[in-house]
């Protein structure tokens, strides 16, 4: 009976902890893609202000 329980805990552990890994994640993906939005917005106007020569 103490196995069982050990194996229970043991998945319940691994399932909080793969929930917070995942949330973690999706948190990180929304914070960068609106960060990489944010970069694009304000690359036009930095870009234009200086000429491009090539090389």
């Amino acid at each position: 009976m103490r196995r069982r329980t050990n194996v229970r805990i043991t998945k319940l552990i691994l399932a909080i902890s793969f929930i917070i890994l995942f949330g973690r994640m999706i948190y990180a993906g929304i914070g960068a893609v609106s960060h990489h939005q944010e970069k694009q917005r304000l690359a036009p106007d930095q870009t234009s202000a200086q000429p491009v020569t090539p090389r």
